[in-house]
């Protein structure tokens, strides 16, 4: 594939998808206002886990809580490096796999993690959005175990 981008081999539905989640992680990551916008009305985010494996582990309705739970999250790590790995659209349905650089804030632990993502879109928005992170991993860098 000398020379094409393997996104460009990519239908034109699931490229637009996989560029609307680049755009709506990465403004998760430094613009609010913008991912807002990207959001339904009654949106919900459930980040799944046990609070007591990941404090930050929930449900958050709308956009106050998914705002309050993204600043809660930037004041314990830093991300950077966002990838999208893998991608599976079914008609309003999408899954994904995605890596990110973490830094805790408190430990300076850094690590590559990898996520796992099921979303629903509604009017073009991101209506539900269950994250799958690997709690055990996260209490290492965060010095608990």
């Amino acid at each position: 594939m000398a020379g094409q981008e393997l996104s460009e081999l990519l239908p034109d539905r699931e490229r637009s998808i996989r560029l609307f989640f680049e755009e709506f992680y990465g403004a998760a990551r430094y613009d609010y206002a913008k991912l807002v916008n990207l959001l339904h009305d009654d949106a919900v985010v459930t980040v799944v886990g046990d609070v007591f494996d990941y404090p930050l582990s929930g449900v958050y309705r709308g956009r106050a809580q998914i705002l309050d739970f993204l600043r809660r999250l930037d004041g314990e790590i830093e991300r950077s490096g966002q990838k999208i790995l893998n991608l599976v659209v079914d008609g309003d349905k999408v899954g994904l796999r995605r890596s990110v650089v973490i830094r805790h804030h408190g430990t300076a632990a850094s690590r590559l993690l990898t996520l796992g993502a099921l979303a629903v879109f509604r009017d073009g928005k991101v209506a539900q959005l269950h994250e799958y992170v690997d709690t055990s991993w996260l209490k290492q860098v965060l010095g608990e175990d």
